[in-house]
């Protein structure tokens, strides 16, 4: 069967912009949207394993809510009646949190953490949760609760991880949008490997409050995924607000954000391009494909200049590893038989971080704020960091790491050497599809700003997106039948 289906549109092929507007001029009931989304969930789902819970009952509420607003007229905007999915380390009254964990089997939150309070006052449907590794914490989507996520562009490989569920829910048509988190390029990555966009907003865009602790220290922030920029956009700045319980929510000054990423002129960008970092092998569809993106760049008028890498990979893996591992100990010894509830990589990290010392984890924080203040020296130079959003392919789903990169053994870091730095530094970064694979997988490039430069990041996607759309590719699995 061919990985890419061209049928006509159905109403879940449409964006959300389209959507809306259908909504707006009562050409499409919030009712029957949903209707067709748990179809398609109930169909495609079992075989792809992103959904983990449903909340069917409060989704139907909540669009019959919003359909009487559509018929009175008062819409609350653009994501009234839009179905929408939360991974499942963040918290949704009314639906389980386990963190994909055995530790946190049948939990349920009291609270709505603030990015899913505010999608509910803006009017959109929560259908359910996504699946995640444990903890959040690894490159592909697996656990002992839930099981493998699969990737709709191939079922026998991974969508990455940790929003794997996420982003494959969105691939095969099951939701229009999602929210995950991002801890070392957690969106990105699966964004990549799936043919979506996925965002990594500047740490404190998003605020934070009732839900699990973040992981390694401020690297992990909550972030969107959609299917186009514009789409994705909407959901920003939704959610993107000052949150005076979350200081560092209070950090930015481009309040309050445009309506439209067009509404905001887009100047020349100086853009360092970078294809590898050292001997590190990238997969040759991978180079391929961000090399041609790159010039794609430049012909929308962009400086575009060939260089280093702006940081030391090594440094980025020592910060994040001592920041993790306590992370990670702080997590489970609150649970006294721990060790036989975890999977190995969480045992792993968990034995490693309880044996870190207070001064181990200061000499992280040292280490971590020159990184910040080198990060910010480099963006006095550039505007834009242009990279591939993953080294690798997406790997088969029955292993947590590729085996290879570009037929060499591939490290523990090695699929996501570009990623980490921007959590670590705390950028906003974005991953829009390229031309795909020859063999018709997607790659994704990775576009980063300096922090808080979040809508210049924004606003380069979306030119791109607009000379080089991408909307019209699906999975076969989507398609299927429609």
């Amino acid at each position: 069967m061919s990985l890419l289906s061209r049928q006509s549109p159905h109403p879940w092929q449409s964006t959300v912009i389209e959507l809306s507007a259908l909504m707006a001029r009562k050409a499409l009931s919030p009712v029957e949207l949903l209707e067709m989304y748990l179809a398609r969930i109930e169909l495609i789902n079992p075989v792809l394993n992103a959904i983990v819970a449903l909340d069917i009952d409060g989704a139907r509420a909540a669009a019959q809510a919003s359909e009487q607003r559509m018929m009175s007229g008062t819409r609350l905007g653009a994501l009234d009646g839009i179905p929408a999915t939360i991974k499942d380390n963040l918290f949704a009254k009314g639906l389980p949190a386990t963190w994909g964990s055995r530790l946190f089997e049948g939990f349920m939150p009291a609270d709505d953490d603030r990015v899913v309070a505010y999608l509910r006052a803006a009017g959109a449907v929560i259908v359910g949760k996504t699946n995640t590794p444990e903890l959040a914490l690894a490159a592909h989507t697996d656990n002992l609760l839930f099981g493998k996520t699969r990737n709709p562009w191939d079922t026998a490989l991974t969508p990455g991880g940790s929003s794997g569920g996420a982003v494959a829910a969105i691939a095969a048509g099951l939701a229009p949008i999602a929210i995950g988190t991002d801890a070392g390029g957690s969106i990105r990555r699966p964004a990549g490997y799936t043919g979506i966009v996925g965002m990594r907003p500047s740490t404190g865009r998003i605020p934070r409050r009732h839900g699990f602790p973040a992981l390694a220290n401020d690297f992990q922030v909550i972030g969107p995924a959609a299917r186009t920029v514009a789409e994705l956009y909407e959901v920003f700045r939704t959610v993107a607000r000052p949150e005076a319980a979350d200081r560092a929510s209070l950090a930015f000054g481009d309040r309050p954000l445009p309506q439209s990423l067009e509404s905001r002129s887009l100047r020349r960008l100086r853009i360092r391009y970078v294809s590898g970092i050292g001997s590190e092998p990238v997969d040759p569809p991978v180079r391929t494909a961000i090399a041609q993106a790159a010039q794609q760049v430049a012909a929308l008028g962009h400086e575009v200049v060939e260089g280093p890498v702006p940081f030391d990979i090594d440094q980025v893996d020592a910060i994040r590893g001592v920041l993790s591992g306590a992370a990670v100990a702080r997590v489970v010894e609150k649970h006294a038989n721990w060790r036989e509830k975890v999977g190995e990589a969480i045992l792993d990290w968990g034995t490693k971080g309880l044996r870190l010392t207070a001064t181990d984890y200061v000499n992280a924080l040292d280490s971590l704020q020159a990184l910040r203040a080198r990060a910010s020296a480099e963006f006095e130079t550039f505007d834009i960091l242009l990279t591939a959003t993953s080294t690798a392919m997406p790997w088969p789903v029955e292993y947590p790491l590729p085996k290879t990169i570009d037929g060499r053994a591939a490290a523990a870091r090695g699929s996501g050497l570009f990623s980490g730095y921007v959590n670590a530094a705390g950028l906003p970064a974005i991953s829009v599809p390229v031309e795909p694979s020859p063999a018709g997988l997607p790659i994704g490039m990775q576009l980063v700003g300096a922090f808080g430069d979040d809508l210049t990041v924004l606003q380069l996607a979306r030119q791109f997106e607009e000379a080089h759309p991408w909307a019209a590719r699906w999975p076969a699995i989507a398609t299927a039948g429609a």
